[in-house]
């Protein structure tokens, strides 16, 4: 899912990785597309488990299917 790949390019350029992820919203026009939305976002985190929510919309800006917000805990000695 490009959106995670999108969101992995971000969290490494300031020196993160998926693991610091803390809580992900995920946007959908239509939870229909949960199952498949669901099978790619556990396979991306593996066993990390950050906090998740699925938010219904409206359509998404040019067709996307998925939108993700995360939010990321930067660590002290990480600053």
């Amino acid at each position: 899912m490009q959106a995670l790949a999108n969101l992995e390019l971000v969290l490494r350029e300031r020196g993160l990785s998926k693991e610091d992820v803390v809580l992900c919203r995920l946007y959908t026009p239509n939870v229909h597309f949960w199952p498949e939305i669901n099978a790619v976002y556990a396979h991306f985190f593996g066993d990390h488990k950050p906090a998740r929510v699925i938010v219904p919309t409206n359509d998404l800006y040019a067709g996307c299917l998925v939108e993700v917000e995360a939010i990321a805990a930067i660590r002290e000695e990480e600053k």
